[in-house]
């Protein structure tokens, strides 16, 4: 499948194309995973970014009903002086990029492995025993957005801050 940047289209799968990318991370230190990648391992890792930023809640509401993807959005106004109604902001396309690369060395699709969360805690011993993966880490979900994601994300979306805790509005 290919990747279709379309604004407010139907078969939209992606707010940025592979060139795109290309240029952002020619700018960017530590980009190697990205620059040896193979043209369809880029575009798997930009559509699954997509699908992922996807899973947020954004403010204001979609441009058109029948658009596959959540951007562009009306209703906002403007972020950092420039109108983003009716376009994809600059964020959303960063934030693309950098969890494309991350998802070129994480597998987000193994969502809830244990959340780092404790197994065992002693007081009186002062020791704490985590879940641990096959590779004898501590397991955590994969399906949290990396810190840089989410400060990208934190003025657009309602359900991530920039402090990385993720916010309920009823």
């Amino acid at each position: 499948m290919a990747i279709d940047i379309t604004l407010s289209g139907a078969n939209a799968n992606s707010y940025v194309d592979i060139a795109f990318a290309d240029d952002f991370f020619l700018g960017r230190l530590y980009s190697e995973l990205w620059i040896d990648a193979n043209e369809a391992k880029k575009e798997q890792a930009l559509r699954t970014a997509t699908r992922r930023l996807d899973m947020e809640k954004y403010y204001g509401d979609k441009a058109v009903d029948t658009q596959a993807l959540a951007y562009p959005r009306v209703g906002y106004g403007y972020l950092d002086g420039i109108l983003i109604d009716g376009t994809i902001p600059k964020q959303i396309k960063e934030a693309q990029c950098e969890l494309a690369i991350h998802l070129l060395e994480t597998n987000m699709s193994k969502v809830g492995v244990n959340d780092g969360k404790v197994k065992k805690e002693s007081l009186d011993g002062m020791s704490t025993e985590y879940f641990y993966d096959k590779n004898d880490n501590v397991a955590q979900s994969n399906d949290k957005l990396p810190p840089f994601v989410i400060s990208l994300l934190a003025d657009l979306s309602k359900t991530v801050s920039s402090t990385g805790f993720i916010t309920i509005s009823r």
